[in-house]
């Protein structure tokens, strides 16, 4: 080998070493597996966290004390006012040849109230209420029942026509599988132009109230809240399991069937808030970090697990020295999420000139560490031993592709799917899109297991061992990421 071979591949050995030790994570920094398990636990110790409910506001409390514990600096709790429906009782009896039968319900967030007695009127059956479901089948004066439609998530579409990469070195994956994203209701999506849902379709054509059947929601779950886009609807309805809906749609076949649906509750004034905290850096250029704090039930990966990195980052980065952080940083647990994200949306606004105009990058982390749960063929939910697979959709930039790869290959966080942060639609799922429709930089982490929005998402479904190679995973991309001006950040102009 010649002098200048020689010189020039010792160079790039070199190179490779200070690379290396510069964008090392310092292990002894990083928070331990059981002290992390130790936050969700406290976090997650009520049955909900609600927005302006008890449990909600003692996750704001949580996350506010460890933010000052950490040393964050200008930790501050701000308040965003909402309305707090709540419901008190609901029910569906069924009138049959054997007497009164009850049909096992659960209420759809911010819908209708009944009088106490309730609404008793005959039941008819509208398919997937669509348009031409309700010009053809009479639903004035009676309670309409509806099949809810959830949306799938083909992976082989999405990684073809919108993904980078998918890190799954042990071919784990089936990429033929689709996945249900049952956070997704085809027929009464929020996100869109509801007017022609068959909720309002159903109000439109004179019922009374809807009575929704969870067909595509594994194991006959029933406890299905949403949607939670905040508006407060006046038509009473409730949500009835796959199998139950299966059972009530065979009686209303066999002949016309009576009812009566109660829906109860209250409406009222509340308050829920924002959590963020600052930790400075070298440069007034800010890397921001958010999750949610809100969570319909217990809520282990909606959102605890999001809100345990955002801690163990915010524990991390605060014991390394001022001089040695590259970038501003500010962690946000933000309220709302379950209304309408009402609050990053509310936060971005009040923080605009002093935060989001000199943020460069936004990281945005949910449901982390999720299990695989998938239905067998007895109709039991059961563990399938894996990871659930992971979305992390980022804006186009070399810098974010290769810091994201190199991290996730250095901490094997297996089962993760490198996306287009457009692939499902304009902006990307969750929190992320606040910040992307800004022109923020994001780098959105999210999976979507079909427990999320029902009773089941418990400390069961957290895989304990992928908290810190999660952790670890994030440090590693920030810190590598950190260290490009927001220029270098900012996406790829397609020619």
């Amino acid at each position: 080998m010649s002098k200048l071979k020689m010189l020039i591949y010792l160079s790039a050995v070199l190179m490779l070493l200070l690379s290396t030790a510069l964008f090392a994570v310092d292990n002894s920094k990083v928070p331990t597996q059981d002290e992390i398990v130790g936050w969700l636990d406290e976090f997650c110790r009520f049955d909900n966290r609600r927005p302006g409910e008890p449990g909600g506001h003692a996750g704001e409390d949580f996350v506010y004390r460890k933010f000052q514990e950490f040393g964050l600096e200008n930790v501050s709790k701000e308040p965003v006012k909402i309305t707090v429906w709540r419901a008190k009782d609901w029910s569906l009896k069924v009138q049959t040849e054997g007497g009164e039968e009850e049909i096992p319900t659960f209420y759809t967030l911010n819908t209708g109230f009944t009088p106490k007695k309730g609404l008793s009127a005959e039941l008819v059956y509208v398919n997937s209420g669509s348009e031409e479901d309700f010009n053809t089948i009479d639903v004035a004066g009676k309670i309409a029942v509806i099949d809810m439609e959830f949306a799938t998530l083909p992976l082989l579409p999405l990684m073809l026509l919108k993904g980078y990469y998918l890190y799954d070195p042990e071919d784990t994956y089936k990429w033929w599988a689709a996945q249900p994203a049952c956070w997704v209701r085809k027929n009464w999506n929020v996100d869109k132009d509801t007017s022609k849902s068959a909720y309002e379709l159903a109000k439109k054509s004179g019922a009374l109230a809807v009575v929704w059947i969870l067909k595509d929601q594994p194991a006959n779950v029933v406890t299905h809240y949403g949607p939670y886009d905040g508006v407060m609807k006046d038509l009473p309805a409730l949500y009835v399991g796959r199998d139950d809906g299966a059972r009530l749609k065979g009686m209303l076949a066999a002949g016309s069937l009576n009812g009566t649906l109660i829906q109860t509750g209250t409406r009222a004034p509340g308050v829920m808030h924002n959590v963020h905290g600052i930790l400075p850096g070298k440069s007034d250029e800010i890397v921001l970090i958010t999750s949610h704090h809100d969570s319909p039930f217990k809520g282990y990966i909606e959102d605890g697990t999001g809100i345990s990195m955002v801690l163990a980052l915010a524990k991390y980065f605060s014991q390394v020295p001022v001089e040695e952080r590259e970038k501003t940083m500010v962690f946000l647990a933000s309220a709302g999420h379950f209304y309408g994200s009402e609050g990053i949306e509310t936060w971005l606004e009040n923080h605009r000139e002093d935060i989001a105009d000199r943020t460069v990058m936004n990281l945005n982390i949910e449901h982390v560490a999720a299990k695989e749960f998938v239905e067998d063929k007895n109709g039991d939910y059961n563990y399938t031993g894996k990871p659930q697979l992971r979305g992390i959709f980022i804006d186009n930039n070399d810098h974010m592709k290769d810091a994201i790869g190199e991290a996730l290959r250095d901490n094997n966080l297996t089962r993760s799917a490198v996306i287009a942060i457009d692939a499902l639609g304009e902006d990307p799922p969750g929190e992320g899109r606040f910040p992307h429709r800004l022109g923020i930089p994001v780098i959105h982490y999210i999976s979507g297991p079909s427990y999320l929005l029902v009773d089941a998402d418990n400390k069961d479904k957290v895989l304990f061992d992928e908290l810190v190679p999660a952790a670890k995973t994030f440090i590693e991309i920030i810190e590598k990421l950190s260290h490009f001006s927001g220029d270098e950040l900012k996406p790829k102009v397609e020619e």
